[in-house]
C-alpha cells in the first residue's frame, strides 16, 4: 500500500460539458467564487445540506460508523477474544494497517462496506469486494 492518506480530503476528477464549464468560469470571473474548485465544493455542500436528513437516516438505520475508522491487529484480536464476527460499515475513510494479519481479518470480519475511501492492501479489497 503506497497510497499517501490525507485524513481530510480525497481528490475527485469530473467531466463536465463545455457550456456548463463556461458558465462556471463566468461566475468565477465575476467574483461569485474564487475558482472552479470553490464553485464545485460549494455545489457539493449545498446538495449535502439539502439531503442531510435523508443521509443521516440511512447512516443511523444501517448502523454506519461516520468518520475515520482505523483498523489494526489490536482491534481484530479484541473481536476474536470476544468471539465477535464484525460487519464493518463506514461513511468516510477506512484505513487498515499495513501489517494487518489477513487470516485474523478473515476470521473476525465477515463484511466491509464503505461509502467513501478505503486504504488497504489490494488483496483485502479483492476478498471483500471493496
Amino acid at each position: 500500500m503506497n497510497k499517501k492518506v490525507n485524513d481530510n480530503t480525497e481528490k475527485l476528477t469530473i467531466n463536465i460539458n463545455h457550456v456548463d464549464l463556461g458558465k462556471i468560469d463566468i461566475l468565477v470571473e465575476n467574483g461569485f467564487f474564487t475558482n472552479r474548485t470553490d464553485f464545485i465544493r460549494n455545489a457539493i455542500r449545498k446538495n449535502l445540506t439539502e439531503y442531510d436528513s435523508y443521509v443521516n437516516e440511512v447512516i443511523e438505520k444501517d448502523s454506519y460508523f461516520l468518520g475515520i475508522f482505523k483498523l489494526g491487529n489490536s482491534e481484530l484480536r479484541k473481536y476474536k477474544e470476544r468471539n465477535l464476527k464484525q460487519n464493518i460499515k463506514v461513511v468516510g475513510l477506512l484505513v487498515m494497517a499495513k501489517d494487518i494479519d489477513v487470516d485474523l481479518l478473515k476470521e473476525t470480519v465477515s463484511s466491509i462496506k464503505v461509502k467513501g475511501t478505503v486504504v488497504c492492501d489490494k488483496a483485502i479489497k479483492g476478498y471483500y469486494g471493496i
